[in-house]
């Protein structure tokens, strides 16, 4: 069994500590995620490996940075081809019309894979956890595997870090892990939906590649900079 989540002493609604990822020079860039998600897999292609991503834990967070002058530019999904547009990043760029404008697009294919701990195999899955949009994307692999349940986390490739931090003991963090719901659950009957470089950062196995619903899923990222004319 799971061994219980405990929280640091940290408040739960105190911001943790920003993610900065890369050494190149280049424009500070924030995201929604951890590294491997593929808000980052975004920047590194729009800015070629030339740009520090900046990651954050939700998307009014990146906005935030972005006000505070943490970050230069912020990149948000807003649209993707599985599912449609992503609702909570719309809201909050129209909530912020007047501080944030959009500059310019990055259209990112985006491949899903099923990852679990070394031991674990599709069939003693039971629950996956990711980004409540991609397990919208992979809805067919729902389909097909009638004994698994998908549990929604904040992120992808954060939702790989907790499940790899069971191999090290209990997983700490501000909130609970996405598998703390999950009855009865053990090692391997986890898994999560995230990309394949999740996988390698974190010595997770691929149980099975490609299971967006849309061979050529992909999701286009915004790119925002500070309204010159708003308030910053």
């Amino acid at each position: 069994m799971i061994a219980a989540w405990t929280s640091p002493l940290q408040r739960m609604d105190t911001p943790g500590p920003l993610r900065a990822v890369g050494a190149a020079l280049g424009p500070r860039v924030a995201y929604q995620g951890e590294p491997g998600a593929f808000g980052e897999a975004a920047i590194a292609q729009r800015w070629e490996g030339h740009a520090v991503a900046v990651g954050a834990t939700t998307f009014p967070r990146v906005i935030g940075l972005l006000l505070a002058r943490q970050v230069d530019l912020a990149v948000l999904p807003t649209w993707n081809s599985t599912i449609g547009p992503i609702l909570g990043a719309h809201e909050l760029l129209y909530d912020n019309r007047t501080r944030v404008e959009v500059i310019d697009e990055v259209a990112l294919p985006v491949h899903h894979a099923v990852l679990a701990l070394p031991g674990a195999s599709l069939a003693s899955v039971r629950a996956v956890g990711s980004h409540h949009a991609a397990l919208g994307q992979c809805a067919r692999f729902f389909a097909e595997h009638p004994l698994v349940t998908a549990y929604e986390a904040f992120d992808t490739a954060g939702a790989a870090r907790e499940l790899a931090a069971l191999v090290g003991g209990a997983p700490q963090g501000l909130t609970p892990p996405w598998y703390a719901s999950v009855p009865q659950a053990a090692p391997e009957t986890l898994a999560v939906i995230a990309s394949e470089a999740a996988a390698q950062r974190h010595g997770l196995v691929v149980l099975a590649s490609a299971v967006q619903d849309h061979a050529d899923n992909e999701t286009r990222f915004a790119v925002l900079r500070r309204h010159e004319g708003g308030r910053a």
